[in-house]
């Protein structure tokens, strides 16, 4: 039977969630150029979501899309500037007629030490993971409110437990779940939801990272009980994905959820 697109629409409402898969929503995926937020475009293109990509690095959105499907759309953008985000909203509201769902998957990862951390490192991690964030849903907010739809923003597991080396990024996570709730409180008819992801291989973080303070931090990891000691304890992007998609299809209002591997389970691929 077949679901016409207002009540598909209205099924992603807080108060009306039903269990109509993916097909024909229409789904914004922000930093989906690589890592976690490529996945999810993938695999909600695949389940029939009409996805519009969004990120910075244009080369790599493209390849992006162009792995998703042919309906699904690359607009760049750049979360940390006001005309991009508002000309992404634009292009939204052009191509898709609207919004069922927005995934805020952008994000900065720097390893460093507190000590070592400068204003401008501060800077540039609050602006993409917190500020960036608010600033998108800001502007296709009236897309989701119309639609009843949901929002999702990836956090991370460690918040609440930071791991050395990871202060400025753990705590932009803190602040984006408050930005959460803060948005919940005064949108209920859109359904906001964190998912504190856990950890995960294949996002590309680590290439970026300085190898001999990652070896120096690993050990201090694993002696203090941060990773996992029942196997692996990754999850491949896939993995990851496939758990916060749930969110999009859930017949509830899920808020605030963790997405981590299964016990002693290895990643795949």
């Amino acid at each position: 039977m077949e679901h016409s697109e207002a009540a598909d629409s209205a099924a992603t409402g807080p108060g009306s969630q039903g269990t109509a898969p993916l097909h024909g929503r229409r789904v914004l995926v922000v930093g989906a150029s690589s890592g976690i937020g490529r996945a999810l475009a993938r695999h909600a293109a695949q389940a029939g979501a009409r996805v519009v990509l969004a990120a910075r690095r244009a080369e790599l959105l493209a390849e992006a899309a162009a792995e998703a499907g042919p309906d699904a759309l690359p607009v760049a953008c750049d979360v940390l500037d006001q005309a991009s985000i508002d000309a992404l909203a634009d292009r939204v509201g052009t191509e898709l007629g609207g919004l069922d769902a927005l995934v805020y998957a952008t994000g900065v990862d720097p390893l460093v030490r507190m000590a070592d951390a400068d204003a401008d490192l501060w800077g540039r991690v609050l602006a993409t993971n917190v500020v960036g964030a608010s600033l998108v849903c800001r502007a296709v907010l009236p897309h989701l409110e119309a639609s009843r739809g949901r929002a999702v923003f990836l956090s991370a597991s460690a918040v609440g437990r930071p791991l050395p080396g990871m202060g400025p990024y753990d705590a932009s996570k803190a602040a984006l779940e408050e930005m959460v709730r803060a948005w919940r409180a005064e949108h209920a008819g859109v359904c906001f939801a964190s998912a504190g992801v856990g950890p995960v291989l294949g996002t590309g973080v680590h290439a970026e990272w300085d190898r001999d303070l990652m070896g120096e931090l690993a050990g201090v990891w694993e002696n203090r009980g941060y990773l996992y000691d029942n196997g692996p304890g990754w999850m491949s992007v896939d993995e990851a994905a496939a758990g916060i998609l749930n969110a999009l299809t859930a017949p509830v209002c899920m808020h605030d959820f963790d997405v981590l591997p299964l016990p002693g389970a290895a990643a795949a691929g």
